[in-house]
């Protein structure tokens, strides 16, 4: 009999892994994530979540994609001629390029919204809220205090829209354990991801979200746009980690931050604390 008990003991305890493992429900994707795998980082400090570029393994560009492409002047990445850019051939040309702020024409430092994907790919943590009656998911951003819609009503994507949308037109529904979004109708100003890849107004993204255990979430994503590129382009798997309440809150209050690119705070002070002194305009 004692031994009888000591096996159930032993079986109770390789068990438990497992269903502690189990312990989640794939279809839930409600709560505050961050691609920021060591915990709360405001202000966009990144640590442990790669850099916020879609995927360096880039398609061929069409003839409009690739003068889109060097119209583009990013700040982001390795320095265009530099040391640094020179010792990484392996990376595609677009992610040693940066030029200074200055000589940069990226619209979201004027406080223009970043659009998709590239909202998807920083480390500010994004939250899900689902609807009870099942007909839409918002997905708030803390960066730019941002949101989006993604219609779970059946709907089907416009085919043609007369307006096009920074974050375009999105619909989901759930295949399998995966909640995947498709997005159309996208405003062709904004960018890929910070280094500055185009996209058209006939871009199709797809993105998959796949919860794989309580507190890790999976991003892959697919651009279809043959206008820019000769073939789709899938990002490389983005992962999310489930905030705790103590990782976001400030002063006792949980929630995201209010981070928000204000014109008279972002654009009047750099021309007050750079442009015009660089000019020899006196404040």
């Amino acid at each position: 009999m004692r031994n009888h008990l000591s096996l159930i003991g032993v079986a109770a305890l390789f068990m438990a892994p497992v269903i502690f493992a189990q312990s989640f429900d794939p279809h839930d994707l409600s709560g505050i994530w961050s691609r920021n795998s060591q915990g709360y980082g405001g202000g966009g400090t990144c640590r442990g979540c790669g850099d916020r570029g879609f995927n360096n393994d880039v398609p061929p560009m069409t003839a409009w994609g690739q003068a889109r492409f060097e119209a583009n002047k990013p700040s982001y990445g390795r320095a265009l001629g530099s040391p640094a850019a020179a010792q990484h051939p392996e990376e595609h040309i677009g992610r040693r390029r940066g030029v200074p702020p200055g000589q940069g024409n990226d619209i979201v430092t004027a406080c223009n919204p970043s659009g998709l994907p590239r909202m998807l790919l920083y480390p500010d943590p994004i939250e899900f809220v689902f609807d009870k009656n099942g007909d839409k998911v918002l997905q708030t951003f803390q960066w730019t205090h941002q949101w989006r819609t993604i219609y779970t009503d059946g709907r089907k994507l416009p085919e043609d829209p007369d307006v096009p949308r920074w974050y375009g037109y999105s619909v989901g529904k759930w295949k399998g354990n995966a909640f995947v979004v498709d997005s159309y109708g996208f405003d062709d100003r904004t960018w890929v991801d910070h280094f500055g890849y185009p996209h058209s107004d006939k871009m199709r993204l797809q993105e998959r979200y796949r919860r794989i255990d309580h507190d890790t979430l999976e991003l892959t994503m697919t651009i279809d746009d043959p206008k820019t590129y000769t073939k789709p382009w899938m990002s490389q798997t983005k992962k999310f980690k489930l905030l705790k309440k103590e990782e976001i809150s400030y002063d006792g209050w949980y929630g995201m931050l209010e981070e928000i690119c204000a014109p008279v705070d972002e654009v009047d002070s750099f021309l007050n604390r750079i442009v015009k002194p660089a000019s020899g305009v006196e404040k």
